[in-house]
């Protein structure tokens, strides 16, 4: 059986258990054709988002965040190895550059130990940042081939790092293979020009079963759903409330699903436009409760842009619900290249976002039509399974041709 070291900071831990669920169900789909050890880098230092003015909140969250942390504790199940690896770094974004060499001098070599004792046929790495570079080396000293599964969005590391993006991205010219999850991600990483590797597309799977019933629109209120962190301005969320600002008050209400940093500034948008009343912030939700919030939802909306994939865009189509989202976005790109009568807008434009918005709401056979292909092609592209064999199939082979 082979042995595949993934390396992933993305990963669910006891303070943050939802972050990177979908590397978690990736992981374990992969497990039932070969044995995955996944290394959780654990980062030591506090996140902005614990940071607060009030002196008895600050060390409540801080003692809160130390005390998650210690708890985190490895994980078997079956074929899947989860090792929670701790370090530290410099502050970021400020030392970006500079915290891939700080890593290195303190870490390398208790990495490299750690996948060298699991005996990997590969290894395999989420995101290009800070670890791939270093995992990179580690592979070239064990002699082991290197994939770099690509989940960040360039467009957003250029606006970040104006000056410093192209030599984060250097890294791929050391991978074997690369792996994304979308046309648009691939057509990207082409249009950089480097050296790259075969690039090849893997859908990643969704959470929940695709329901078997029609799904029922309410026709004397439409309620419109978003699911996404409050965390980062390109979500646009800004942009949904002023277009949810210009609909009918008698038709539409709003639920904001997720937390973050930019919560209080969105609810007193929300205030100013005097919308507060038909908007429900519901905070952070575990995947149950966001399972029933699509249920109970009748459009989903995804106004963020650039965006990778947004695997929120497949869960929404398994409960059913029609989507509205964004040129660009590299998975509403996707499902209507799919097949997928999806609806997109220009990125950041209120009033085509609101007149989109008012266009389904007026089509209830377009509404059933969408909802009908969405569950469709989540069923036969987006499932973990899927995801499982055809990572496994592809890793497969690319240790047999770097053995050969």
């Amino acid at each position: 059986m082979k042995t595949i070291v993934e390396i992933s900071e993305c990963f669910p831990n006891k303070h943050k258990p939802f972050t990177g669920e979908f590397i978690y169900r990736h992981a374990k789909a992969l497990s039932a054709y070969c044995k995955v050890i996944v290394i959780v880098p654990l980062r030591f230092i506090p996140g902005r988002e614990l940071l607060s003015g009030n002196p008895n909140r600050l060390m409540n969250n801080l003692n809160n965040w130390l005390q998650d942390i210690r708890q985190t504790s490895d994980i078997t199940e079956g074929n899947l190895n989860v090792i929670f690896f701790g370090y530290v770094s410099l502050p970021r974004p400020f030392f970006e550059s500079s915290d891939n060499s700080f890593i290195s001098f303190f870490f390398y070599n208790k990495l490299k130990n750690l996948i060298t004792e699991k005996k990997p046929d590969l290894l395999y790495c989420n995101w290009i940042r800070p670890w791939a570079p270093i995992v990179s080396d580690i592979s070239e000293e064990i002699d082991v081939p290197f994939v770099i599964d690509h989940h960040e969005d360039i467009p957003t590391l250029k606006e970040l790092f104006p000056e410093k993006h192209s030599g984060f991205l250097k890294v791929f010219e050391k991978a074997d293979k690369v792996v994304v999850h979308s046309s648009l991600n691939m057509e990207q990483l082409i249009a950089e020009r480097f050296s790259i590797p075969e690039i090849k597309v893997i859908y990643l799977g969704q959470n929940f079963e695709v329901s078997e019933t029609e799904k029922k629109i309410n026709r004397k209120i439409i309620n419109l759903i978003c699911v996404s962190h409050l965390t980062e301005r390109r979500k646009n969320i800004d942009t949904l409330i002023r277009a949810f600002s210009l609909l009918d008050k008698n038709k539409f209400n709003l639920t904001i699903a997720g937390d973050g940093t930019l919560m209080k500034e969105y609810k007193e948008l929300a205030k100013e436009l005097k919308v507060s009343d038909r908007i429900k912030f519901t905070g952070s939700l575990s995947q149950e409760e966001i399972g029933t919030e699509l249920e109970n939802s009748d459009i989903f909306i995804l106004p963020s842009f650039p965006e990778a994939f947004g695997i929120v865009l497949t869960e929404a189509l398994a409960k059913g619900l029609p989507v509205i989202s964004c040129k660009g976005n590299g998975g509403a790109e996707e499902l209507q290249s799919l097949g997928y009568p999806g609806i997109l807008v220009k990125p950041n434009d209120t009033n085509e976002l609101s007149e989109a918005i008012k266009k389904l709401f007026s089509d209830t056979e377009l509404m059933k039509a969408m909802s009908k292909s969405g569950k469709k092609i989540v069923s036969k592209y987006f499932t973990w399974e899927k995801n499982g064999l055809n990572t496994f199939k592809y890793l497969e082979e690319t240790i047999t041709e770097y053995n050969g």
